[in-house]
């Protein structure tokens, strides 16, 4: 008996490898349909899928991103106490931004993929004021937190991987 059920086993095991080593591409491109049934054996959903990558280009905002643009809140966290700015500025060029943030001025780059957004490179002059711990949390955010945004003619809004808001900033005139 115990060899029997061993007999099976590697049939069963040899019959699977032989299954899948068929052709990966011998079904690319064409359609297949996998049908569920019931207890009582009645289809109930069809499903149909296509064994073959889906390649599409993303609109890019960019031409609507550019300019200068006022960070007016600052959103630590979600649940946290927005912080009001004031003079906090962020001018974005084509692939470079520049801006003013709590106490200094700043630079650095980004990188666009449709409505997901990387600044990095993030460098700033280094005065002295009464908000550096506010620049650095700024900063911080900026380089490690901001992921998407979403933009319409006078708002801006920097958004986490989550679609939490951290930063809301408004056109300037």
């Amino acid at each position: 008996m115990k060899r029997l059920l061993s007999l099976a086993a590697i049939a069963t095991v040899v019959s699977v490898f032989i299954s899948c080593s068929g052709e990966k591409n011998s079904m690319a491109g064409r359609p297949q349909v996998l049908r569920a049934t019931d207890q009582s054996g009645l289809v109930k959903d069809n499903v149909t899928f296509y064994d073959e990558e889906i390649k599409a280009k993303q609109r890019s905002y960019k031409k609507e991103l550019m300019g200068q643009w006022n960070i007016v809140i600052m959103h630590r966290q979600q649940r946290a106490i927005p912080e009001d700015l004031s003079n906090v500025t962020l001018i974005i060029n084509d692939s470079t931004f520049t801006g003013k943030a709590p106490c200094n001025n700043m630079g650095g780059h980004y990188m666009l993929k449709g409505t997901s957004i990387k600044f990095s490179d993030i460098y700033s002059t280094k005065m002295a004021c009464s908000n550096l711990e506010q620049e650095a949390a700024f900063i911080k955010l900026m380089e490690e937190t901001v992921s998407a945004y979403s933009v319409s003619d006078s708002k801006l809004l920097l958004r986490d991987g989550s679609s939490n808001i951290v930063f809301e900033c408004v056109r300037s005139n």
